[in-house]
């Protein structure tokens, strides 16, 4: 997996020293801690212009070198129009939102996010282009930021009710 962010529960060591029994219960609930994060990290950014079929265009731009006659089709890849209307294409597309996974490390007690699309990193990774910033896709740093505080306190409350009894 080639993109990762760390979320950090603190003291969870100490309390699994004094109190063994309670792991496997604990590893649940991080469990449900990683999947909330892989839903959040696996939505796409709206869909934007880029992602719009194109007609022909026989004007040509002088920064990018060719005329306006190409897309990206996600789930696909870059297409493009020629001027006789046909559409050609290439199938580049690994389909990053359902690269997504979860896998466990250290029995359970590190849940990892990941994905190995190739071109991962580049759209939601700290390597992030700035065009797919612009365009509203969230790296793995801004889900672990948004959603660490939510998930350590459903951590913490999750502790506190295996302790009352009520997660079994």
């Amino acid at each position: 997996m080639t993109l990762e962010s760390r979320i950090d529960i603190q003291g969870l060591d100490a309390i699994l020293a004094k109190f063994p029994l309670i792991r496997p219960k604990v590893v649940k609930i991080l469990r449900a801690g990683a999947i909330t994060v892989k839903g959040q990290i696996a939505k796409y950014a709206p869909a934007t212009a880029a992602n719009k079929p194109r007609g022909w265009n026989s004007y040509y731009s002088l920064s990018t070198r060719r005329a306006n006659n190409r897309w990206y089709q996600r789930g696909y890849g870059t297409k493009w129009v020629v001027k006789s209307g046909a559409v050609h294409g290439r199938k580049t597309s690994e389909t990053l939102g359902r690269r997504w996974t979860t896998a466990e490390k250290d029995g359970g007690l590190t849940q990892v996010v990941g994905n190995n699309a190739s071109y991962g990193p580049h759209v939601q990774s700290e390597k992030q282009a700035r065009f797919h910033r612009q365009r509203g896709w969230k790296t793995t740093d801004d889900v672990a930021q948004e959603w660490g505080p939510k998930i350590t306190k459903d951590v913490s409350k999750g502790i506190d009710e295996v302790f009352r009894g009520k997660i079994t």
